[in-house]
């Protein structure tokens, strides 16, 4: 509160006051002296007199009452009020909701408070949405925002008053805020006083409060929902969530019991989406002896959610040294899936010494060929190795053999490295599978073949540069402990799930336990910094060493698995002598999750991403990134953009390019409908050729963050208050508010005085001590 002052208006009268005080002293001593009253009664009526005499006294000094008061309407005052949608919800025992409740405050002609408020400030009046509107009356407020930017509003709020004076504000709201209260900057804020709409108690309700969705290589159960139930009033009751596609067919169901209010219930989903690409559900969530009639809403009992696990061709580029049963494996592995291709370039002879024959000037093929036609030939070549082309996406692909330049290579999302040793590729070529990693975003696999890793040559090449494990003490392993090498996964390879066969740990382990060992490895002794070892090799002195190592490099990833014989998972167990083929398909399991982990999150040459942010304001901005050949920015593009609305409408769009970044493009989209929403980009180049496509989508559900709660947040708004030095303000207390308010700190305050023998206290002070000082002396017998 501000502090006031006592000030004498006619000071230099005291010389006057205290003659009359002293005479006052000696009449009374004179006076009790003989007047018959016991010492402790004159006492009493001595102090009634001079006290009486003490005021007039202090009265002839004109004595001022000095206090700083807020200059009449030149301090702002701003009333923010809240019209999002969960002021439509009707509190338990009350006949008008929230909304109604509120208006009715605010009507100016049944409550006067605003017209007491006015007398002293600026009022200006605002409603909260998705931002800070102007609000000219209470006609104004329809309760219809789709969401509570209270942060965003105040923030608003302090820009478009700053260097203003601004004196405080009144917020009106249930606290059920759309964005982080607790994370608003309150710095330069003035006292904040929040009005809390609506009641906490009585409520019933469930709600899906909060939903992620991730998506994994794991093969059984690739994508993972999480959700938050909220519930309360439901206390120990039932309640059923269900997963439901776009077919509204129920994916999945699970029950939890509602604790106590407040409590939010988890529950979790796995499954496998019935398609690749990108896929709509649902979540709903319902109670066993719950009617939705009796729930305080229902509106927040169900939510969209978006699951996209990419849509391919992906495409993997296998290169070997030989023919070896681990191709076979790895193409018996994906032959079903219609997302992964793999091109096999399997070298079946190495290149000879080359030979020159004497024959003609200019001849250079074998002279036992002459005479013959052989234009549809090619004339045999001693100096090249023999590959063999399987599964080119081309007659010509690959003719020449593994790629030289980067628009040939770069159309793959992995590579795949098999026995064959580092001289096979040049040392361009080399670097093109550096720059494919580290630029393109690509991934490179190692596999643990007789010529790989150390063996191979690789020690300082820049496909050693890549790899994830130092080059230093790799030597094939066979005969180094006859018991085998046993696979065994880390603890970071379990919390992995592209690296686990098995759904939970015990029973991954209990598989680990069931596989045959491996009897040839290279030991890499050391892995490089950042680097993730999922799996080791475990000999029967339980010594361990790196089985599967994974690294990030640059834009891209890599992995070395160091077995040579990982054909040998899909035996029966070593305890097994048949040596029969396991029925079960570990191997297989293996190798797609292992493929499915290289080619996720590979930068493709189009790539969309839809963004909502509290930024937007109802806005979804689509961002487009596109690249060349040899992945580079791609300018000059002409970029549509296709978008199937929640109502099934369609619409076309023009992305811009953006002028700060290039290969940006981006589209504003505003949301008019809550739900789904996909959308689909075609690109093609300045001089028309195709760039590629890509397809995205976005739910746009805002009553599932506005209705997340439906209880006011009073918590939230105590410590907004605390936090500018504000007070929480009951609704019924507005009136004794908007007269108190001006006595508070503002930013502009003038100096009030006002005479303090004016006070009808003084007057009543005088009169009580005379009169008591009379009735003493009555009731004595002495008046």
């Amino acid at each position: 509160m501000i502090q006031a002052a006592l000030i004498l208006g006619a000071g230099q009268w005291w010389w006057l006051a205290a003659i009359v005080v002293a005479v006052a002293i000696v009449l009374a001593v004179v006076a009790y002296r003989h007047s018959g009253l016991a010492s402790h009664e004159q006492r009493t009526a001595a102090f009634l007199r001079l006290g009486a005499v003490l005021l007039v006294a202090a009265c002839l000094l004109d004595p001022l009452w000095s206090s700083p008061q807020v200059r009449p309407g030149e301090n702002l005052f701003a009333i923010l009020v809240d019209n999002s949608q969960s002021l439509t919800i009707r509190d338990p025992n009350e006949t008008k909701t929230r909304g109604e409740q509120l208006r009715d405050r605010l009507s100016e002609e049944s409550n006067p408070w605003q017209a007491r408020l006015r007398q002293d400030f600026d009022v200006r009046q605002y409603r909260v949405e998705s931002g800070l509107q102007v609000l000219s009356s209470s006609e104004g407020l329809t309760f219809t925002g789709t969401a509570s930017q209270l942060a965003r509003s105040l923030d608003d709020l302090r820009g478009r008053f700053r260097d203003r004076p601004l004196a405080g504000v009144l917020l009106m709201t249930d606290g059920i805020a759309t964005d982080d209260l607790e994370k608003l900057d309150v710095t330069g804020l003035p006292p904040i006083y929040p009005v809390m709409i609506g009641k906490a108690a009585g409520h019933v309700d469930l709600g899906v409060a909060r939903v992620a969705v991730t998506t994994t290589a794991f093969e059984d159960a690739p994508v993972t929902v999480r959700a938050e139930i909220s519930q309360v009033g439901c206390k120990g009751e039932r309640v059923t969530v269900e997963l439901v596609d776009e077919a509204n067919a129920v994916v999945e169901t699970q029950e939890v019991v509602c604790g106590s209010d407040g409590a939010d219930s988890q529950v979790q989903f796995r499954f496998r989406p019935t398609k690749p690409g990108m896929s709509f559900y649902r979540l709903r969530v319902r109670g066993t002896a719950i009617e939705p009639a009796n729930e305080s809403t229902a509106e927040n009992n169900e939510r969209a959610i978006v699951v996209d696990r990419g849509s391919g061709p992906y495409r993997i580029l296998y290169v070997t040294g030989r023919p070896n049963w681990e191709y076979k494996f790895l193409r018996r592995a994906i032959a079903d899936d219609d997302q992964v291709r793999m091109t096999a370039l399997v070298r079946v002879a190495r290149k000879e010494p080359k030979f020159q024959w004497r024959g003609r000037t200019g001849e250079s093929a074998n002279p036992l060929f002459r005479g013959f036609d052989r234009v549809n030939e090619e004339t045999e070549q001693y100096d090249r190795p023999v590959i063999v082309r399987l599964e080119t996406a081309t007659p010509d692909e690959f003719r020449e053999g593994f790629p030289r330049l980067a628009e040939e290579l770069y159309p793959f999302h992995a590579v795949i490295l098999d026995d064959v040793e580092a001289e096979f590729f040049t040392h361009d070529q080399q670097s093109l599978l550096e720059k494919f990693v580290a630029d393109r975003g690509g991934a490179l696999v190692m596999l643990g073949g007789a010529e790989s890793f150390e063996r191979g040559g690789y020690a300082g090449t820049p496909i050693g540069r890549v790899l994830p494990v130092f080059l230093t003490a790799g030597t094939t392993a066979e005969a180094r402990d006859p018991q085998g090498y046993r696979w065994a996964l880390t603890r970071e390879g379990m919390l992995q799930p592209w690296a686990r066969r098995s759904a939970n740990e015990a029973d991954e382990l209990a598989a680990q336990q069931q596989l045959p060992a491996h009897r040839t490895i290279h030991r890499a002794q050391t892995i490089k910094p950042g680097a993730i070892r999922v799996a080791d090799f475990v000999d029967s002195s339980r010594q361990s060493l790196p089985g599967l190592v994974v690294q990030r490099f640059g834009a891209g990833k890599t992995a070395a698995v160091l077995a040579g014989d990982m054909w040998r998972t899909q035996l029966q167990s070593a305890d097994d002598p048949s040596g029969a083929i396991s029925e079960r398909d570990d191997l297989g399991k293996f190798w797609r999750q292992l493929l499915r982990w290289a080619i996720v999150d590979v930068p493709s040459r189009v790539e969309v991403r839809p963004h909502q942010d509290t930024e937007s304001r109802g806005l979804t901005r689509v961002e487009i990134r596109l690249r060349d050949k040899e992945h580079k920015p791609q300018d000059n593009a002409a970029v549509k953009v296709k978008f199937m609305l929640p109502d099934g409408t369609t619409s076309e769009q023009v992305a811009e390019p953006s002028l700060q970044e290039a290969g940006y493009y981006e589209v504003l989209v505003a949301n008019r409908a809550s739900g789904a929403t996909r959308v689909s980009v075609e690109a093609k180049d300045s001089d028309g050729q195709e760039v590629g496509t890509a397809e995205s989508g976005w739910v746009f559900a805002p009553m599932a963050e506005e209705l997340r709660r439906i209880a006011p947040d009073e918590n939230a708004l105590k410590r907004l208050a605390e936090r500018t030095g504000g007070e929480m303000v009951a609704l019924t207390d507005l009136e004794d508010f908007a007269g108190r308010v001006s006595q508070r700190p503002a930013p502009l305050v003038q100096q009030v005085a006002r005479p303090a023998w004016q006070n009808p206290l003084v007057l009543v002070a005088i009169l009580g001590c005379l009169c008591g000082e009379w009735g003493l002396r009555r009731w004595r017998g002495l008046a």
